[in-house]
């Protein structure tokens, strides 16, 4: 399988830009004590400041991947040397974008990466207006944290880029089950990187078909042992893990790390009747390992649900909306994950129940009552691609229904009736993610230029 996105890191290319004037004198741009304005005096300046510089950038977020440090000091010609800027290009197919500190680095806008410059005061806001004006993103940090907040969301930017999803499709334009899809994913390719290879969606089965019981069965007896109250078929439970495990293999043969199937169509080919299994234990297991897995083809649950998981670091439940009333809106499907509080948080509890009334199709059922917060952000993209709603509100209860989908989560919120016609320009399926992300995701549209709609 290709490496998870959530894998990548974005590769710094941290410079230290200093101006250190060949002797002393004073002017309009220059004054202070003589003593502090030789060039020996600004030297060591430089060099101390060199060296803060190396202890403050230890406290980069572990998603960041730094080069050696280059030190970038010039004299009043304004001129780096070629020395420098050797040391600047080497391995520059590496680097993801530049971060200056201190002085700005004269020319380096010529290469066209991405620019961070973390200066308090003019010279970062100036070179940054520049660069942008002349086409070169820039951005600017005031402190650690800034710099730890923008390096997060370039990150995200990049795996999103790095995501290549596997879908089992019908061929469909669109499927039946959900008409307002993004049809065409050269549209996710061109503006945000995220590719999507095609499938049929019963190729699967060959790979099913070399899945051993020596292999699912110690994941299914896992899974079993851990539910609270199981009502599945434990015989045929081990055909969902059959059916999990085809996928990741065929996401190794095509190198995909996200995952997205049909499922009127397969439903109606009766493969799942004949084989006795849903895919809905696939997405629930692949989603709390870090892969992004939606139902249905639904690329637009999916780009939504790629841009919340890295973000939040953390999975996301995806499903069906429905206005119960002006101040609560509910939503079902049978996708839950176990990790909603974060990866490397406790698992939540939860029973293992059956989709169908035969006893077959293993489905977790989670209270997300029990979770460390009620507040959750929905969100999906619309069919364009270019706009995502997002909504906030706070999960009150938890029921479960014993056939179809289920958890139903019921979320009171502002304005449910407004929100539900907002989405008659996006589109049903509802991605869910706990914490309020509002703030978080309107940051990252500047990043990755798509518009957000507050519902």
């Amino acid at each position: 399988m290709k490496k998870l996105a959530m894998e990548e890191k974005l590769v710094v290319r941290p410079i230290v830009g200093c101006l250190v004037h060949s002797h002393f004198w004073e002017g309009p741009c220059r004054a202070g004590r003589p003593e502090d304005m030789t060039k020996e005096a600004e030297s060591a300046a430089a060099d101390k400041y060199f060296a803060q510089m190396g202890e403050e950038l230890k406290k980069v977020i572990p998603e960041a991947e730094l080069m050696p440090m280059i030190d970038a000091r010039y004299e009043e010609k304004f001129v780096v040397s070629k020395e420098v800027y050797s040391e600047i290009e080497k391995d520059m197919e590496k680097a993801d974008i530049f971060l200056c500190m201190g002085w700005r680095i004269p020319k380096l806008e010529r290469y066209k990466k991405p620019i961070v410059i973390m200066q308090n005061g003019n010279e970062g806001i100036d070179f940054a207006a520049y660069c942008n004006n002349i086409g070169v993103e820039a951005y600017v940090a005031m402190d650690i944290q800034d710099l730890n907040e923008i390096l997060h969301f370039l990150w995200v930017r990049k795996a999103i880029a790095n995501t290549r999803v596997l879908c089992l499709s019908a061929a469909a334009q669109p499927t039946f089950g959900i008409q307002s899809l993004i049809r065409d994913p050269e549209i996710l390719r061109q503006k945000y990187g995220l590719e999507v290879i095609k499938l049929p969606f019963y190729e699967i089965t060959k790979y099913m078909d070399q899945i051993t019981d020596e292999e699912a069965k110690p994941i299914a007896d896992k899974i079993i042992g851990g539910s609270s109250d199981t009502k599945v078929n434990k015989e045929w439970f081990i055909n969902d893990i059959k059916y999990y495990l085809a996928a990741k293999k065929m996401m190794d043969i095509y190198q995909c790390n996200a995952f997205t199937t049909a499922c009127h169509e397969l439903c109606t080919s009766e493969i799942p009747q004949q084989r006795k299994f849903t895919p809905c234990m696939c997405h629930s297991i692949m989603k709390d390992e870090g892969i992004p897995s939606g139902c249905e083809e639904d690329l637009n649950a999916l780009m939504a649900m790629c841009i919340m998981q890295y973000t939040a670091n953390r999975p996301c439940f995806m499903g069906n909306p429905n206005h119960e009333t002006d101040e609560m809106l509910r939503i079902h499907h049978a996708v839950p994950a176990l990790q909603m509080n974060g990866y490397g948080t406790k698992p939540l509890n939860y029973k293992l129940w059956a989709f169908t009334g035969q006893g077959f199709g293993g489905k977790l059922q989670v209270d997300f009552t029990e979770n460390t917060q009620d507040k959750v952000t929905l969100g999906r993209f619309n069919p364009a691609g270019d706009t995502i709603c997002i909504k906030t509100g706070e999960v009150i209860r938890t029921e479960y229904d014993e056939i179809y989908c289920s958890p139903y989560y019921y979320i009171q919120m502002d304005d449910a009736r407004t929100y539900m016609h907002n989405l008659a320009g996006f589109g049903h399926h509802q991605v869910l993610i706990f914490g309020d992300y509002t703030k978080e995701i309107k940051e990252l549209a500047r990043y990755m230029h798509f518009n957000v709609l507050e519902g």
